[in-house]
């Protein structure tokens, strides 16, 4: 099934509905600005794919990554990737996922560097040659789905302000990296292949409040 509107802002519109009020829900959700206002890290994520797993037999998204600082000064590295799913599933990453499978993922892309996301949270030092690379794992609840949206949260320290217009108190949202995905038959076949971002949607980077 192809949504003619995107799934991810239709998810993203019920978060900040269930957070502020339908009523004040335009007001209440702010963009980030054009030009980073904050410090901001280089991550390049690499392709999203999907492999069944030969220890347990279940199937996994996975996902490699790079970061990098060249912000100014050392940082420390502590994300969250969640995806999203037009089945409903909120997936966040690592979670769910023992550790002999995240060894045999590692083993089977062959590349010492990679760094599970449990052991990559800590310090990011400055320049190239303190880049870091890592592996992202989530357990696929669901295998018929068309439609998959990741959420990346820890690059940049940008952050907004918002009011609850019930409690009155703050509520804060980070600036997140938005990458949608669309899978126009069944996952499974993809074999190796990466899943294809969204062609209907813009290719450069997509930031939103979270």
């Amino acid at each position: 099934m192809h949504f003619h509107r995107s799934f991810s802002m239709l998810l993203l519109v019920g978060f900040l509905a269930s957070l502020v009020g339908l009523s004040s829900l335009a007001e209440a959700y702010p963009k980030p600005k054009p030009v980073p206002v904050r410090a901001e890290l280089n991550f390049e994520p690499g392709p999203l794919r999907i492999r069944q797993s030969e220890k347990d037999g279940k199937w996994y998204w996975y996902m490699t990554y790079t970061v990098s600082n060249y912000t100014g000064e050392d940082r420390i590295w502590a994300p969250t990737f969640v995806l999203f799913t037009d089945r409903g599933d909120i997936l966040e990453s690592g979670r769910d996922v023992h550790r002999e499978i995240s060894e045999e993922f590692h083993a089977f892309l062959g590349n010492d560097l990679l760094e599970p996301q449990h052991q990559i949270i800590g310090d990011l030092l400055q320049g190239e040659r303190n880049a870091r690379s890592g592996l992202l794992l989530w357990p696929a609840t669901s295998l018929e789905v068309n439609e998959v949206c990741l959420f990346s949260t820890g690059i940049s320290s940008e952050t907004a302000v918002v009011e609850h217009p019930v409690s009155g108190k703050p509520i804060t949202l980070h600036k997140t990296l938005m990458r949608e995905y669309l899978i126009p038959g069944d996952a499974r076949a993809l074999g190796d292949q990466p899943v294809e971002l969204h062609p209907d949607i813009d290719r450069s980077p997509r930031w939103i409040y979270r």
